[in-house]
């Protein structure tokens, strides 16, 4: 009995305070809220610069051929040390080697294939 008359006390507590704590909300009309996105849209034109997009694609291109030139010196090293190493390992550790050689495969992929993406997207973008 005592546990019924907790559960409905508690019931009509947490009924009692959602009714209490509902916020009236007041959107207004339609056109109010367009007119007001609108201004909000405008103000922001007004403060923001137009973006050079040829500057921008300019500085990025010179990280982007930095980041590429040390990922190709870095595969290059990496596949030199590799070949040594396959020419003086026995036949356990050359089979070890050509499995390590699938890493290095998609090293080239992902680092290639990442920067004619990218020359993609910058024609992409130039076109717009």
């Amino acid at each position: 009995m005592k546990n019924k008359l907790l559960k409905i006390s508690i019931f009509f507590i947490i009924f009692f305070y959602v009714l209490s704590a509902q916020n009236i909300v007041k959107a207004g009309l339609f056109d109010d809220l367009v007119g007001q996105g609108n201004s909000f849209i405008d103000k922001g034109k007004e403060q923001a610069g137009s973006i050079n997009m040829d500057e921008s694609i300019n500085q990025i291109t010179g990280i982007a051929s930095i980041l590429t030139g040390i990922g190709v010196a870095v595969m290059m090293g990496v596949t030199a040390y590799m070949g040594i190493k396959y020419l003086t390992a026995g036949p356990e550790a050359k089979a070890k080697l050509k499995t390590q050689l699938i890493g290095i495969i998609v090293s080239g992929v992902v680092i290639f294939g990442a920067v004619q993406i990218w020359s993609l997207v910058i024609n992409i973008a130039k076109n717009f």
